[in-house]
């Protein structure tokens, strides 16, 4: 066939659908982007259209290219207002605003969130209670942490059966909110109520659980405490017989954990290994540009970076020079992305870095020019970010007043 016969879509769909099931989404995100350009040539379409941008959307998603999924959401959007049927309508929108929220289109997510929420045939059902959820979620993000709180509660008290598969991501949440107000005791407690909620056989739930266990003993410094859980999560998900992408990924996600413990007990070594080995992972189960993974290459970076602090300043030199290497590489393949606004704390991160790297080079210009980059993207408010660049700012200053004194 020429490649825009029936069943050349039809086959096409059956393959993208089949992986997305199965959980390669790799495969399956190739094959939704052949059937997406195939239909642009096609007028009678032999396969749902609203199904495939909307499945489409969901691994771009996935995927972290927001923008493409923005896209797909909007185009099935069209299609399911055409066709009446409420349920898809409501599910797409739900698609399309966490979409929007990830993107920082706040106002336009909290529009859909609140329109979802307020569509009386929605009440009571699964959707409902996920829509309360990621609305509570972007409220959050936005700094209203108090009606968050009040919404993520009303569905933890509610005695809907729709309510129960997301009571275990709630008492994440809220978990996740009383360990930044220092409140250790009430996050464990949280915790443990997911984990209650979990069923045997769904390991991610309890892996998501006990991570979470694990690091509210690393925020209260109970760093021997945090490894033991780390290692028990490790070890169900070596002892389950499960394999594929979603147990690796968690895995690495575990091994990440691990080496932010290490690192903080200052076993640089540990923390090295743990990250290499989650880096790896995500290399292999995302691909090398996937945002992850580059978020990955650069902790590591950041890792060479403090070991080389300890070293002469000889040895030093060639570790710091492999390190800004992979950085900028980093860098540039962030930009590559083409979404300035979703990556902009990346970009701003590793901007910051090679500032502090060009400073400890003696180059005042180079790290001046990152600087006044960074001071160009908006952070947001009270983001750890903001004390760094304000230390950057100062070690700038302090290595252009060196110089001229020369």
């Amino acid at each position: 066939y020429d490649g825009k016969h029936k069943s050349v879509l039809e086959t096409t769909w059956a393959v993208a659908a089949t992986n997305h099931t199965l959980g390669d989404n790799e495969k399956a995100l190739k094959e939704y982007s052949v059937l997406l350009e195939k239909m642009k040539n096609v007028n009678e379409i032999p396969v749902d259209k609203i199904m495939v941008h909307n499945s489409a959307g969901q691994l771009f998603f996935e995927d972290g290219n927001v923008e493409k999924a923005i896209h797909s959401f909007r185009e099935a959007l069209k299609g399911a207002e055409i066709s009446g049927d409420e349920l898809l309508i409501a599910e797409i929108k739900l698609n399309l605003a966490n979409a929007l929220s990830a993107r920082g289109e706040a106002d336009k997510a909290m529009k859909l969130y609140t329109s979802l929420v307020q569509t009386k045939a929605l009440k009571k059902t699964k959707i409902f209670f996920l829509t309360r959820f990621n609305k509570s979620l972007l409220l959050i993000k936005m700094g209203e942490v108090e009606e968050a709180k009040v919404i993520l509660n009303k569905i933890v008290e509610s005695r809907s059966s729709q309510a129960h598969d997301v009571k275990g991501s709630i008492y994440l949440a809220l978990g996740n909110l009383a360990i930044s107000e220092g409140n250790i005791d009430e996050a464990l407690g949280h915790f443990e109520e997911s984990l209650d909620l979990a069923e045997d056989d769904d390991l991610y739930a309890i892996g998501q659980a006990k991570k979470s266990i694990g690091m509210a003993y690393f925020a209260s410094g109970k760093t021997d405490r945090a490894i033991s859980v780390f290692e028990d999560v490790l070890e169900d998900l070596s002892s389950s017989g499960v394999e594929g992408k979603s147990v690796n990924l968690l895995q690495a996600e575990i091994w990440n954990c691990m080496s932010r413990v290490h690192k903080k007990q200052d076993d640089l070594p540990e923390a090295k290994h743990y990250s290499k080995l989650a880096l790896q992972t995500y290399k292999t189960e995302l691909g090398e540009t996937n945002p992850i993974t580059l978020r990955n290459v650069s902790n590591l970076q950041l890792l060479l970076l403090e070991e080389a602090e300890g070293l002469q300043k000889s040895e030093a030199k060639s570790v710091i020079d492999a390190a800004k290497y992979e950085l900028e590489d980093t860098l540039d393949a962030f930009l590559t992305l083409n979404d300035p606004w979703t990556y902009r704390l990346d970009v701003a991160s590793l901007q910051t870095n090679l500032a502090f790297v060009a400073i400890w080079q003696g180059k005042p210009k180079k790290a001046r020019k990152l600087l006044r980059q960074i001071q160009e993207i908006e952070l947001p408010p009270e983001h750890p970010l903001e004390h760094r660049v304000e230390v950057l700012e100062e070690s700038v200053e302090k290595l252009e007043e060196k110089k001229r004194s020369k």
